[in-house]
């Protein structure tokens, strides 16, 4: 498997399961490569770690919750994974500037 295709299949398995706790151990498994390889992957495509790549990804699914929907914020974080609406808050506010029901005031919603 060549690193674009690699990394296109690791992409396409976080979107579909960004609700669940993602390892990069789980990630690695599945397309066959050791958790350094992908890390290093990882690393040298988005500049960033798998995880912070995931965090990310969460963040930004919350963030069209939270224009699409009228959900409580919770609910919305445990959508995307997070298991403490605390620690979503201020994942949040640190990716974005502003907390969730800031950036859903500003939406519209």
């Amino acid at each position: 498997m060549e690193t674009k295709e690699i990394l296109d299949d690791i992409v396409v398995y976080i979107e579909e399961n960004i609700g669940g706790r993602l390892t990069v151990g789980e990630l690695a498994a599945e397309v066959y490569i050791s958790p350094a390889q992908l890390q290093r992957l990882f690393r040298m495509e988005f500049q960033m770690t798998v995880a912070e790549y995931v965090r990310v990804c969460k963040l930004k699914k919350a963030l069209a919750l939270l224009y699409e929907t009228d959900r409580k914020v919770c609910d919305i974080a445990y959508d995307v994974g997070f298991e403490h609406e605390s620690s979503f808050i201020r994942s949040f506010k640190r990716e974005f500037g502003v907390t969730p029901h800031e950036a859903r005031k500003h939406s519209g919603n």
